[in-house]
């Protein structure tokens, strides 16, 4: 599937980049400057409200300030643009982990999307679909199929967003008389409500793991029987689940685990030279999607190749891509490529950056492609997938979603491991690292290679916790600890480390109560701190809000109004709901300010992005309401915050809707 996504996005980059640029003519010197006038909420570190804001032709902003003084001095040619009544403008909204190609092709015919309906005030469906994929079963059998021939038995059939931690396992469907949990036998459910004449491949939504048919087995082992899993597997983290009888499962755990499925299904599907008809569309229009949630600037969280890599860069140089990119590339793809006597093919990747950078001094319009300059590797699992590292006094419940997860597990076998994978890249202090951290153990973790590494070498740039997701105070505390110099590890004070967190606020909205079930905490099935804002607070830890899509939607509307109600559901009918760790909500402005200026500081793009102040780039969103207003402080109704219309984007002073 990777090389059909990289084959079909390749196709759409290039067919897009035809569009063409008029070349400007010499003519009278004009002044290229543009105002901006109405309330301009900066998020600057001072809280300024302002009323103007003014931009040269190169997308700069000169000056933030009062209408008046701005307007002064303006030349022949400058333009000025009004917001209408009620209208605000903020720094353009950062999505500061997701992952592009999965986003983007999911949106693609052949593919089924296969997600359970989200809660009444984020849901996009209709009843009807609803229903389809209110449990497994039936969101399997949702999947039609055209029939089975000779030239399509190899195929695979491909869905995605399958989530059994919310949509409930009813035995009896799909003619099979077994009641078997799903998870312990996917592959019979798949045979069954799917296909058992050709390879079924699911992938979970949490992307952790992923379910296959027994033609799937067949396919990827080539007809071998036994069938033993390469050797990617087990050193990637993965595992092809064995059940009591000796025979595979179905279920996959991990991406390692799951790749020679891929692979296997990318080969069947380039048999065919064509893109499916109306792809190119659909992926055009989940590209704008992202646009119309405010988004400015997205940091994609796993670029696992450098042909992925290469290939999001053409992407978002592309002239009609309306966002800027930062890639985050995986530390396996950034080593050296070595040939098979040992010797070095191709050095180590370099950490870089935007081919040039604004200055009064230059002629420089930030690119949109940020570069890649950041490091990922990723400790542990998914919370919801089971496979979260978790330690005392968390564990998943013996009676739940999870009931022989016990303490989850992790990437590697301890902090030390993780350390030495780590090593190869940290010399130099070239990169930033940002390690996927979902369990308290698997973040204690990442606190404990830190410090041996940071005892070593001392790293300047600023590093990230993805998710930090099952909160523990005494983890916190290292953090801040470690931020501010004071921590101990093997009875040496770590130099101090810029360590911020990032957390995917969708867990509460979505998953908070699916959680609350799966999770114990000294035992009790109460207290649990998901995605632990309050233990940030008290200890000095910068923290952002993502939306890990595809796990879920990009819009960050969403995340500040989850972040500040902290409302959750229970599956499947919503009726129960309730506030999961009141403690931990926002206010609106810090909520916002964990979509704009902290992401781009976490990428170290924040000299260019994430706030509205003078030798910054113009990057916008327009917002139909000032969200500020909706805070309960100031007698506002923050639960009608997804509800502020996005108006349109800036990007360098530009609405990019108008290149579509």
């Amino acid at each position: 599937m990777q090389k059909h996504s990289l084959a079909m996005l390749g196709a759409f980059a290039m067919l897009t980049s035809c569009a063409t640029n008029r070349p400007v003519l010499p003519g009278p010197e004009v002044d290229d400057t543009t105002l901006f006038v109405g309330k301009i909420i900066t998020l600057d570190d001072n809280g300024t409200i302002a009323e103007a804001v003014t931009v040269d032709g190169k997308g700069r902003i000169l000056k933030v300030g009062t209408e008046k003084d701005l307007s002064a001095g303006l030349g022949v040619g400058s333009k000025r643009v009004e917001l209408e009544a009620g209208q605000v403008l903020l720094p353009g909204f950062i999505d500061p982990h997701l992952h592009i190609l999965p986003t983007l092709i999911q949106s693609v015919l052949g593919t089924h999307n296969l997600a359970p309906c989200l809660p009444p005030p984020y849901n996009l469906s209709t009843p009807e679909e609803c229903k389809k994929h209110e449990d497994l079963l039936s969101a399997l059998s949702s999947m039609t199929l055209e029939p089975t021939t000779p030239e399509t038995a190899k195929m695979f059939v491909l869905g995605m967003n399958l989530d059994p931690s919310r949509q409930q396992f009813i035995a009896g469907k799909c003619g099979v008389k077994s009641t078997i949990n799903f998870m312990q036998q996917p592959k019979l459910y798949l045979d069954a409500c799917v296909s058992k004449d050709r390879p079924v491949l699911i992938l979970d939504q949490s992307g952790h793991l992923a379910y296959v048919n027994e033609k799937a087995f067949e396919v990827v082992c080539k007809g071998q029987k036994p069938c033993t899993p390469p050797g990617s597997v087990a050193d990637g983290g993965g595992r092809w689940v064995v059940g009591s009888d000796g025979q595979y499962t179905g279920l996959l755990e991990e991406a390692a685990a799951f790749a020679p499925f891929l692979g296997a299904t990318q080969q069947g599907m380039l048999m065919e030279a064509s893109i499916p008809k109306g792809s190119l569309q659909d992926l055009q229009k989940a590209i704008q999607a992202l646009r119309e949630a405010g988004l400015t600037t997205i940091a994609d969280g796993g670029l696992s190749s450098r042909s992925q890599v290469e290939l999001i860069k053409l992407l978002a140089m592309n002239p009609t891509f309306p966002l800027r990119v930062t890639g985050v590339v995986t530390y396996d793809a950034a080593g050296p490529v070595m040939n098979p006597d040992g010797t070095v093919a191709k050095p180590a990747l370099k950490p870089t950056g935007p081919s040039c950078t604004p200055s009064p001094t230059n002629d420089c319009a930030l690119p949109k492609w940020l570069g890649a300059g950041a490091i990922k590797l990723w400790v542990d699992g998914s919370t919801q997938g089971c496979t979260a590292l978790l330690g005392k006094p968390y564990a998943y419940s013996s009676n739940g979603h999870c009931p022989d997860a016990k303490e989850g597990q992790g990437d590697f076998k301890s902090a030390k491991e993780l350390a030495d994978a780590m090593r190869p890249l940290w010399p130099d202090s070239a990169w930033r690292f940002q390690l996927h951290a979902n369990g308290n153990q698997a973040n204690q973790w990442a606190v404990d290679a830190f410090s041996q590494l940071q005892l070593e070498q001392a790293n300047t740039h600023r590093m990230l916790l993805i998710h930090n997701t099952v909160g523990q105070e005494s983890v916190s505390q290292a953090i801040g600890e470690l931020r501010k110099g004071t921590h101990v590890s093997g009875q040496q004070k770590v130099p101090a480390m810029d360590l911020r967190v990032t957390h995917l606020i969708g867990h509460v909205a979505y998953w908070g109560d699916a959680l609350a079930q799966m999770l114990q905490k000294n035992g009790a099935h109460k207290d649990i701190d998901i995605d632990p804002v309050d233990f940030n607070r008290r200890n000095g830890i910068p923290y952002s809000f993502h939306s890990d899509s595809m796990v879920t939607p990009a819009r960050p509307l969403w995340f500040v109004e989850q972040a500040v109600t902290r409302r959750t559901w229970a599956y499947p009918d919503f009726q129960k709901t309730y506030v999961l760790g009141p403690q931990h909500a926002t206010t609106v402005e810090e909520a916002l300010r964990a979509v704009t200026i902290e992401p781009a500081r976490q990428h170290e793009i924040d000299s260019w992005v994430g706030s509205i102040e003078p030798g910054k780039v113009a990057d916008f969103v327009v917002l139909g309401a000032n969200p500020l207003d909706r805070d309960a402080s100031k007698g506002g109704d923050p639960t009608t915050l997804s509800q502020i219309p996005v108006v349109r984007t800036y990007l360098g002073g530009k609405d990019p809707a108008s290149r579509n």
